[in-house]
């Protein structure tokens, strides 16, 4: 389909839930192709900003005070918080690589040493061992933690990443006692379901390639990785991965994303 604007041809075009027009990813948010229906509704799932205030110094009194106040970009936050996270992640796993043992040993997720070691539940989720699971976690991240982050800001997208991660691992520890399985577990792959759980229920109109290939909403992907858990959770020893993390993940996903669209019609968003 071609965008309406440019009229560039797009494999999965954005269809605009305001105006109803068809877009290309330059011209997907309402303020780059000028929406008309974007007033009709109360709930704006961007913050549409179409002028960036300068940081003006004109009313300070004295160049002391001018220079006692940091410039915004110099904030830590200017870097966006997604790609702090993408930089810890691979840093951890650059330590991994030198210090395989003692990130195992300290870091990840022991259901039997965390109560001697309770930082384990947040460290956990920043480990990757092996190169394929880091690269898929890193590029998942890359894509819808950027796009959480951009439309509800750095600190509602780290608050959602951090409580995800925190609840599947949660559910790990939970999960390990039920079944006697106490094997460590490490990665981001729990709060990146929270990420995409919030994603799903606040921009349903996403679409995502599954395998690279199938292109579907990305309420359906949701589903279909929510279903393989659950059928691959009885066998999670065999299979090694902590589907269990994933589902607890999702499930603070799921809920902050309902409440935005419940009461996240004026502040939230901001």
């Amino acid at each position: 389909m071609k965008c309406d604007v440019c009229g560039k041809d797009e494999l999965l075009p954005y269809r605009c839930k305001y105006c109803g027009g068809v877009y290309c990813v330059e011209h997907r948010l309402p303020e780059e192709h000028d929406c008309d229906g974007i007033d009709e509704y109360w709930n704006v799932p961007v913050n549409v900003k179409k002028e960036k205030k300068k940081f003006d110094t004109s009313s300070f009194k004295s160049i002391k005070s001018v220079r006692s106040v940091k410039p915004p970009h110099l904030r830590l936050a200017s870097y966006g918080y997604n790609n702090i996270v993408l930089a810890v992640i691979t840093l951890m796993f650059f330590i991994g690589i030198i210090s395989r043992g003692w990130v195992i040993e300290y870091l990840a997720l022991n259901p039997v040493k965390f109560a001697t070691m309770p930082w384990q539940i947040l460290t956990a989720m920043f480990v990757h061992l092996e190169f394929w699971h880091y690269f898929v976690n890193a590029f998942i991240l890359l894509i819808f933690g950027s796009e959480l982050e951009r439309r509800i800001g750095s600190k509602k997208y780290l608050e959602i990443f951090l409580l995800s991660g925190i609840s599947g691992n949660i559910f790990y520890i939970l999960f390990a006692y039920v079944t006697g399985d106490f094997s460590p577990a490490i990665g981001a792959s729990g709060a990146i379901y929270g990420v995409m759980g919030t994603l799903a229920i606040i921009a349903p109109e996403i679409r995502v390639l599954l395998f690279f290939i199938i292109p579907m909403s990305i309420r359906t992907a949701i589903l279909l990785f929510a279903a393989y858990d659950l059928l691959m959770l009885p066998m999670s020893r065999v299979t090694g991965v902590a589907s269990i993390a994933h589902l607890g993940g999702l499930l603070v996903g799921l809920y902050y994303g309902r409440k935005m669209r419940v009461i996240g019609r004026t502040s939230w968003w901001r």
